[in-house]
């Protein structure tokens, strides 16, 4: 009987353990099973480069308008069907086309894919929101929210270059970006994308607090999964890139208050308007390399808009600031005599854009976008700051 009993016992601590490592491995297959299919997916059926040395690289002419084939499927030759098809030019690569990549070059590659100076702007208009919350200011949060807002960009941005890789040839401005030049495989920049997309939701989620995880998941989606494939199909895509544009100052007030507030409503407004007037400047002296890669951003299907909607959301901008921003609370009024010169030559650039649009009138609008935004941040940054001293 003892020895029944000890071997009955033993079966059942086999099972028990049998049946834990069974769970731990459903679990772990679970975890990693949306990472891999991601992978595969984007390996086998993103029309980038063929994965075999020496065959065809990317064609030269591309409208927007004709199907993308994979290039490891696609000839030279005119096809036979009577459909009119534009001709493939193929420029063949060389047997070791591709770059052996470095370690003292790896970081500088990266920060390429990353967009560095875009990730840069976005972290700044982070922090930005993260110290206009009506909280004290604390360091360990305002770390996390930096890099995990950081890293996020980078990821959203390397799914871009990997988008967008096919239509960056056709275009002067991006034809040497890491992936159209093969100094990157496809996989190699999932692989940093996935990285930085999960290093970043740990970091947000642990050092700030769930939503601002949630808000910078969603803005990366928007980014990479919505706007970049849109460019290709509808105008809106600029109304879906402003949103974009908006949502970092809103993940640095909730990183900071762990709430939405009004306040921070009217910070997202103010990034959401100063989006049409930078971009829609940056973008007119581009005209002819959108309409070679067929895109639809507005520059190129509706020029009128692209200079009216820079127009009309300089004016809401100067409403904001002086009318938005001090009654949420975000500002006192005093910040609405100080920001008005900035958001009046705002305007009056727009205006100009708007009745002589040329390269002059557009270059001038873009380069003062750059300076405004920091203007308007630090006056309100003085205005909270300097609330706080006289009390």
């Amino acid at each position: 009987m003892r020895a029944g009993t000890l071997t009955s016992h033993f079966s059942f601590l086999l099972f028990h353990q049998g049946w834990k490592a069974l769970q731990l491995l459903k679990e772990t297959t679970l975890m990693l099973l949306p990472g891999y299919l991601v992978c595969r997916l984007c390996v086998s059926y993103m029309p980038i480069v063929s994965w075999k040395r020496g065959t065809a690289a990317l064609p030269k002419i591309c409208t927007g308008t004709e199907k993308i084939i994979p290039l490891r499927f696609a000839r030279a030759e005119e096809p036979k069907s009577s459909e009119r098809r534009l001709k493939l030019v193929i420029r063949p690569t060389p047997e070791d086309g591709w770059y052996v990549i470095q370690q003292n070059g790896l970081l500088k590659s990266y920060l390429q894919l990353s967009k560095a100076r875009l990730t840069a702007m976005v972290t700044t208009t982070t922090v930005s929101g993260f110290i206009m919350a009506p909280v004290d200011l604390s360091l360990s949060p305002l770390m996390a929210c930096t890099i995990g807002t950081a890293l996020l960009s980078a990821s959203a941005n390397t799914f871009n270059h990997l988008l967008e890789t096919p239509y960056d040839a056709q275009m002067r401005r991006t034809q040497s970006r890491l992936l159209v030049v093969h100094r990157f495989s496809p996989f190699h920049a999932v692989g940093f994308a996935l990285s930085t997309a999960m290093a970043g939701m740990a970091t947000l989620w642990t050092g700030c607090n769930p939503l601002t995880a949630a808000l910078g998941l969603l803005n990366a989606f928007l980014y990479a999964g919505v706007y970049t494939p849109m460019k290709r199909y509808s105008i809106g895509c600029t109304w879906v890139g402003a949103v974009v544009g908006a949502m970092p100052p809103l993940m640095g007030y909730a990183g900071a208050t762990g709430s939405i507030q009004p306040a921070s409503l009217v910070l997202a407004a103010l990034l959401y308007c100063w989006q049409f007037p930078h971009f829609n400047a940056l973008s007119w002296n581009l005209r002819a390399d959108y309409t070679r890669a067929g895109y639809r951003v507005m520059c190129a299907a509706n020029q009128r808009l692209c200079r009216f909607t820079s127009l009309r959301y300089s004016a809401v901008i100067l409403l904001l600031c002086s009318l938005g921003a001090p009654s949420a609370n975000l500002t006192k009024w005093f910040f609405a005599v100080e920001s008005l010169p900035f958001n009046s030559l705002l305007l009056y650039l727009s205006y100009k854009f708007y009745r002589h649009p040329d390269a002059k009138t557009s270059r001038t609008l873009f380069h003062y976008t750059l300076l405004h935004l920091p203007l308007i941040m630090m006056l309100m940054t003085v205005s909270k700051f300097g609330d706080g001293l006289n009390e």
